[in-house]
């Protein structure tokens, strides 16, 4: 519920300038959390110690709802139920804006942006909008970008590698889970990479970066699997 609610939400309420890094908090916080439960899982990953390790979540839980009273209503949420009012003030604490015809403006793209959004959206949900898409020649490739990206990346491996590492690691280095640890530490270090260089660079440059990357290491991870390098 939290990976889908959180990176709306974080989108809504960031300024223009740092929406994408603000975009990748998520996914650096999953990685961390990945990290931290490898290094955890030394001292805890006994017969009686990995219920420990389970806990630690609950305490994350606990101080969420502790500091969520501090959290902020999206003023794009306020805009579209129509708190004008509620939505100027949260402007103001969010973006520092002190003059009322700056909050007014702010007020104003923003309610510009959710009329364009509520149009487009009733007319994607049209009798046969979906198919329309396949047919526009104008929308055609981009469309067909969007579905092999998410298609790449749920392909790519990055699952197996997190799942089994101690399974891959076992045999080739004294403790599996330091291998667990190390490859966790890599995600980490790159997604950070790329929060930093988000907003700095042009997205598709990224993507030609990342994929050519993720090719490099899927080429060298499958040869490694078939004992083509040695270990």
């Amino acid at each position: 519920f939290s990976s889908v609610l959180v990176p709306v939400y974080l989108g809504e309420v960031a300024p223009p300038i740092l929406r994408g890094t603000f975009g990748t908090c998520t996914q650096f916080s999953m990685v961390i959390g990945i990290l931290m439960s490898g290094v955890f899982a030394f001292p805890l990953a006994t017969a009686s110690g990995w219920r420990f390790l389970m806990g630690i979540t609950a305490v994350l839980a606990v101080l969420q709802l502790a500091l969520s009273p501090y959290l902020l209503e999206s003023p794009r949420w306020l805009l579209s139920r129509g708190y004008t009012q509620r939505a100027g003030v949260v402007l103001k604490k969010l973006m520092g804006l002190r003059d009322d015809e700056h909050v007014a403006a702010e007020i104003q793209n923003l309610q510009d942006a959710h009329e364009m959004t509520r149009t487009r959206h009733k007319s994607a949900h049209s009798g046969g909008a979906i198919m329309d898409l396949f047919y526009d020649d104008r929308v055609r490739l981009l469309l067909i970008c969007c579905v092999v990206m998410h298609i790449s990346q749920q392909l790519c491996g990055i699952n197996a590698v997190f799942y089994y590492s101690t399974s891959f690691f076992n045999g080739v280095i004294d403790n599996p889970l330091l291998g667990t640890v190390i490859v966790a530490a890599v995600n980490v270090a790159a997604t950070w990479l790329a929060q930093i260089l988000m907003d700095r660079c042009f997205r598709r440059t990224l993507l030609l970066w990342s994929a050519g990357g993720m090719i490099l290491s899927l080429v060298i991870l499958t040869a490694a699997l078939m004992q083509d390098v040695p270990n």
